[in-house]
């Protein structure tokens, strides 16, 4: 089992060094600062909310798109949304690699 962790330590140590990760993190530090972000985020989160809830309201599906458009203008937030997607990118990639390995080694040993 200790082989497994090691071996699981690495995949992760791959992402967490990686220059998307790094980016990431510094992003996220300087969003942190801005007030404004911030509570334009909460609005966006909360929007999303209120629009599922009121079974997808037209009008709030407006006032959230007008939201998002306002946050996806802020370099700092796209730039931290394209890097975390490239993550998101390694992490599944690995993920898919994995079930693909253990579904090819285990079916040839239980196909007939």
């Amino acid at each position: 089992m200790e082989k497994l962790n090691n071996s699981i330590d690495e995949l992760v140590e791959i992402i967490v060094t990686s220059s998307e990760y790094k980016t990431c993190i510094k992003l996220k530090e300087q969003m942190k600062s801005n007030e404004e972000l911030l509570k334009l985020i909460d609005e966006v989160k909360n929007l999303q909310k209120k629009y599922i809830k009121s079974n997808y309201s037209e009008e709030i599906k407006q006032q959230l798109q007008v939201k998002e458009d306002k946050l996806n203008q802020i370099q700092v937030y796209t730039m931290y949304n394209e890097n975390l997607q490239l993550v998101n990118n390694m992490i599944n990639t690995i993920n898919d690699e994995l079930n693909n390995y253990f579904y090819n080694k285990l079916n040839k040993e239980i196909e007939f």
